[in-house]
């Protein structure tokens, strides 16, 4: 376990950032708290058009309920080892922090004339899921190891949990995040094309 987090530092230090702001907002009033959420950076549209464009970046990093959070760093460690892998550290890096601020934009010009309050790492996931799709469209690898149906089947019921009545998945973060990670993939792939899966070590 200990050479698997100094292997993907990355992907296990995003996880222990969410986390840490998890507890700092549990301390500070509770994570399903609307003004605590606020006080700490969840972005609100109204609040960004008055100048608060740090809350594209802070948003990411913030959970509503323990469930939000073991959802999207359980998605993150699925798939961010897997990406950091492949992209290698930095590119990894651009790519997360790139889809979560390209999913809290779209969410802020969906949502632009609205009092919601979103916060989570989704736009940034599924901006991992669309890098590694983009990285592995013309590798046959994946498509023998069966990787990009799976990923295209994730997006697939992520998005329609997110149409569904009553549902209070943000879509528009999980496409501008999609959207961000396919261009982002594209533009930092590596050459040549590495193996699909990581060193043993990977999947403890």
């Amino acid at each position: 376990m200990r050479d698997d987090i100094r292997r993907y530092f990355i992907t296990y230090g995003l996880i222990a950032a969410c986390a840490f702001m998890f507890i700092l907002l549990t301390l500070g009033g509770g994570s399903t708290n609307t003004r605590t959420l606020i006080r700490f950076g969840a972005n609100v549209s109204l609040l960004v058009q008055e100048g608060e464009y740090w809350r594209f970046f802070t948003s990411m990093f913030l959970h509503i309920g323990i469930t939000h959070l073991l959802f999207n760093a359980y998605a993150l460690l699925a798939l961010g080892r897997q990406a950091e892998y492949l992209f290698g550290h930095f590119r990894f890096l651009v790519i997360y922090l790139g889809a979560g601020l390209g999913g809290s934009w779209l969410s802020f010009f969906a949502h632009r004339q609205d009092l919601i309050v979103a916060a989570g790492a989704s736009g940034a996931v599924f901006g991992i899921l669309g890098a590694l799709l983009a990285f592995g469209w013309r590798n046959r690898a994946f498509w023998r190891a069966g990787l990009l149906q799976n990923f295209l089947v994730v997006l697939v019921i992520n998005f329609a949990i997110g149409l569904a009545p009553g549902s209070q998945v943000d879509n528009s973060a999980h496409l501008g995040g999609l959207i961000c990670g396919l261009l982002l993939g594209v533009l930092l792939r590596r050459r040549p094309v590495y193996p699909v899966r990581p060193e043993s070590g990977a999947e403890e």
